[in-house]
Order: structure tokens, then sequence, then C-alpha cells
């Protein structure tokens, strides 16, 4: 029997072209291209669903980014009905609520944002962040219900993320990258609209060490993402991303789908197998739409990805789709990408770029 695997992501249209490039059949459960992630609510279904697919595959596995954070009641279901490749599930309920971690963090230097001391640059701002949020997706600065957000600490300034991959060989570093934010985003003002690779400066390296230790702690395993600013050269984790997320397409391509290939058999190779000479520097920005609209082609670019189809309704403040590219220098990606976006304004409204 052909090897079967369940793809849960808001778009799962990337994993599902590289893992057929390694002999796996898809299922795929999604938000923006399949448009069926709502059915996880359905326990019923997914069990049909599943069933299904045991039935014509046998042995079947999962492979999970965001979606689902806040449906722990299948859980159990997909664990006992599949082989799940990267972190076990239950991480998804240990790390939603940063403060529950502050002891993890302190053993190894780490600081959450309840830590930073006041002063005039933050002017007790507060945001609140969803308990079970994935993207910067349901973050707000208006106060929200205890029960379905906790409050923490505005803090100004860059916000980076360090991509890495674990398994029982250990902690193998990828990369840091600066995360891109919409302007005016009222919805969403904290939304991930786009991250790029930067080299890392001698401040950043620094914290490579205390990320290995707190990924062993967390018994981290296959990609992981983990937000965070660095203040006074105090580090604040923002988010911890124990899933596939949008850099994970940086970073597969970077090594050549060996990535994608060490997250389905990560017990079968060792960290120094994952070598790359590739200096370049990657990004992506997601455009978020400013209004209802039918979506037309009008450009032709290698770049853009996640495409909708021709005539799909795109709502106000959905994805409308993004730019995947790359250079030899940070400054020459930055004005290759601004040059696209300005090239996309004359076809279609998107929230602009911090960039």
């Amino acid at each position: 029997m052909s090897r079967a695997i369940v793809l849960v992501n808001s778009d799962t249209s990337y994993l599902e072209h590289k893992l057929s490039e390694l002999n796996y059949t898809t299922y795929a459960i999604d938000e923006f291209n399949h448009r069926n992630i709502q059915k996880l609510q359905d326990l019923d279904f997914i069990k049909n669903f599943i069933n299904n697919i045991l039935s014509n595959h046998g042995s079947s596995y999962l492979v999970y980014g965001s979606g689902l954070e806040n449906k722990k009641s299948i859980y159990d279901l997909l664990m006992k009905k599949l082989v799940v490749k990267g972190n076990n599930l239950n991480i998804l309920n240990k790390i939603c609520n940063l403060g529950s971690l502050k002891n993890t963090f302190e053993a190894h230097n780490l600081k959450i944002p309840r830590d930073f001391e006041e002063d005039r640059s933050v002017d007790n701002k507060f945001i609140w962040k969803p308990l079970y949020g994935s993207g910067g997706c349901g973050i707000s600065l208006k106060a929200k219900s205890e029960l379905s957000h906790y409050k923490q600490k505005y803090l100004p300034g860059k916000t980076f993320s360090i991509s890495f991959f674990c398994n029982e060989d250990g902690f193998k570093f990828l990369g840091f990258n600066n995360l891109l934010l919409l302007k005016s985003f009222p919805d969403h003002p904290f939304v991930h609209a786009g991250a790029i690779t930067i080299k890392p400066t001698e401040t950043l390296q620094k914290t490579i060490p205390a990320f290995n230790g707190l990924a062993l702690d967390l018994s981290l395993r296959g990609y992981n993402n983990i937000d965070f600013k660095i203040i006074k050269n105090d580090v604040y984790i923002l988010d911890i991303n124990p899933r596939i997320t949008s850099t994970f397409k940086i970073y597969n391509d970077i090594y050549n789908n060996k990535l994608l290939e060490f997250q389905m058999n990560e017990q079968d190779y060792p960290l120094n197998k994952l070598a790359t000479d590739d200096t370049g520097i990657y990004g992506y920005i997601h455009f978020f739409s400013k209004e209802d609209f039918k979506y037309k082609k009008y450009v032709s670019d290698n770049d853009l990805i996640n495409l909708p189809k021709e005539d799909e309704y795109i709502k106000k403040g959905e994805p409308i789709f993004s730019i995947y590219s790359h250079a030899l220098t940070y400054t020459d990606l930055i004005s290759k990408l601004q040059e696209k976006i300005s090239n996309l304004r004359n076809y279609y409204k998107f929230y602009d770029i911090v960039i």
C-alpha cells in the first residue's frame, strides 16, 4: 500500500507538492485552498475521513501546521489513528499560555513580556492574545475575555524568529528571521504578514544556546519556530510554534526538500546530514485584501504563490496570495520585494506591509 499523510494547515498546497516528490499520497484539510478546516469541529467527519484513508493505505501519518491549536477535543483521536510527524499534539496545550512556562524560560535566561520594566516607550500598553492562536491572528489591543485570551505586556521594536530542527540526535539551528507586519490592519493588527531571513548578528548568535536548552526541556521534535524580541540584551519569548510555519518553505527549499524528508523520518537521520551551501537571503509576504472581490489573474510572476482560482471570491481581510523570493543580499531582496509590491498595487487593493 502507498504511504498516506493527513495534512492540516492554513494552506497545504506547498506541502502537498513537496510530499508528492517523496512519494506520499496526501489528504489535505486547510483554510484557504481546500477550505474544509471547519470540518475539524465535526468528530464524526474526522473519524470517517481517517477510517477511509486507513482502509486504502494502512498506516498513515499526520503533518500539521496551523489549524489545530483550538481543537484539543480531537487530539486523542488523531494520535490514536495516525502517526504524528513532529511534535506530539499535546504540546499545543502546554505552550498556549507562556506564563505557565516562566520557570522553564528563566532556567535559560529567557524572559516573557510581563517581566519587562515599564517605561515611557510602551506607556503601559498591553495586548490580549488568544490561548489557542497562530500566526498573530486574534491578538488585540482591546480587552478580551480571560476565558479565551490572556494578557501580555506590549513590547516595541522588531520581532524576530528562530527556526530549528530537533530529533534524538540533538538540535539543528536553521536560521533567524525578521517578521513583517501590516499597516493599519484593524481586525488582526499583529498578524504575521511575512518574514525575511537575516544573517545572525553577534547578539542573535548568543541566543542560540538558550533556545537549544529550551527545545531540550520542552522535548521538541521536528521543525519548530520561536518568535522573540531583544530589548536591552534581554530575550523575550513571544510565541512558541511547535509546528510547520510559513518559514518552513524557506528552509525546506534551502535544503532541497531534505527538511521535509527529515520531518517524516527524523529518527533515521543524524542532523549532520542536513547541510547546504546556500548563502542567499529569502523572504515571503502574504497579501491581505482591503475589499471583497472576485480574483482575476492580471500578473504572471513566478514568485507569486498560494494563488486563488480564477473568479474565486475573496473577502476583505483574507489573504489573496503570497510573494516568495530570494536575492544575494538583504538590501537586494528588500528592493526586489518593494518593486513587486508596487507593481501589484496597480491591480489589487491590499493592506500595506511594513518592510
